[in-house]
């Protein structure tokens, strides 16, 4: 990779100094280091299901919808621990956590999102997730109804990449026919791979990449970032990811500088590192699991799936939180972000194909 170009520093270049040595912490992790999956699962018990069986009788009997729901009105006692261990896990520890047992046939969708939600409250804020203004995702394939829809939205696969959130949160309701699987890969332990093995690509990595807007831009706003995007940074000592391959492509040509071959063979050997076997953790997620990450040290991705001919009422069905976290985590600040704005008459789908298609 001597071919490597560095783009030349402007003013509004974030000036990061690379981290040249390896990262020691819990959440620079491989797959082997669990000796099972109840090395990173919590599983509820029956007096905590009791405690969220009757806080949603609480919630209830108050008439409150999701946008009234606050920590106050959820309270949790018997989960107070579970919710500590959720916060050590993300905060200090190895960077994410499932947590099973929750009866979905015991509630309706609509309580499953309060439960959600509540629980939700007690580890940050919840933030928008499209220019629709939901707080709460629903995470399944519209394909059918909309060609465009944004990929939480459809059955494609997805490459490991960060989302808009110090937190994500993520809870099966249904699984699909086939397919689906969640993999989790540390960038910090990538961070590691690649600074031993490739590091003239790390130190590309750390200058960064316009980012495209995909349509989420407010009014006066380019449809890309006019600062480049670091995919590794260092602010305080603490190295964080920031990636979604699609963003990096169509936002460097929307700026003017539409990647070549030996930019694009940058991305590509990094997302090889990304997905390699010993280094991606794959589980299912059943109904009435979740999980929650660390978005800045934990790539997340899925498998495609296939819903077969199913309406879309029994199609493969997630919630999705954002979360921000004040205090979680010291980022540089291009790659912290609050969620996306409510944009009214857009809609969260975008033709990609359009800037792509005259790609180098």
């Amino acid at each position: 990779m001597s071919g490597i170009r560095q783009p030349s520093k402007t003013n509004d270049d974030p000036i990061t100094p690379v981290y040249r040595l390896p990262i020691d912490h819990p959440s620079a992790w491989r797959p082997a280091d669990f000796a099972s999956p109840a090395d990173y699962t919590i599983d509820l018990t029956a007096s905590q299901l009791r405690d969220v069986e009757h806080a949603m009788a609480g919630v209830k009997a108050a008439g409150l919808g999701l946008d009234d729901l606050g920590r106050e009105h959820f309270e949790l006692p018997s989960l107070r621990p579970v919710i500590d261990e959720i916060r050590h896990q993300i905060e200090k520890g190895r960077g994410f956590v499932v947590v099973r047992r929750l009866p979905v046939d015991a509630y309706s969708k609509d309580d499953l999102g309060m439960i959600f939600w509540g629980i939700g409250t007690h580890l940050g804020c919840g933030l928008s997730q499209s220019v629709l203004g939901d707080r709460l995702g629903h995470v399944k394939d519209f394909s059918r109804e909309d060609r465009l829809a944004r990929a939480y939205r459809n059955k494609q696969e997805l490459s490991p990449h960060t989302d808009a959130a110090d937190l994500v949160g993520l809870f099966c309701l249904r699984d699909a026919q086939s397919g689906g699987v969640s993999r989790l890969t540390s960038a910090l332990t990538v961070h590691n791979v690649l600074l031993e093995e490739y590091p003239q690509i790390l130190e590309r990595l750390y200058c960064g990449y316009s980012f495209h807007r995909r349509g989420e831009e407010q009014p006066g706003e380019l449809p890309f970032t006019p600062y480049r995007v670091p995919v590794y940074s260092n602010t305080e000592g603490q190295v964080s990811a920031r990636y979604v391959r699609t963003y990096v492509e169509a936002g460097e040509a929307a700026a003017g500088r539409p990647m070549d071959d030996v930019e694009l063979a940058v991305l590509d050997r990094f997302e090889e590192v990304t997905k390699q076997p010993d280094l991606m953790l794959d589980f299912t997620l059943r109904p009435g699991e979740m999980y929650f990450i660390n978005n800045y040290t934990m790539l997340h991705a899925r498998t495609a799936f296939d819903d077969g001919d199913a309406e879309e009422d029994r199609r493969r069905y997630l919630l999705r939180l954002w979360l921000e976290v004040p205090g979680m985590r010291p980022v540089h600040p291009y790659i912290h972000k609050n969620g996306i704005a409510a944009l009214p008459g857009r809609a969260p789908s975008y033709d990609w194909s359009r800037l792509t298609k005259n790609r180098n």
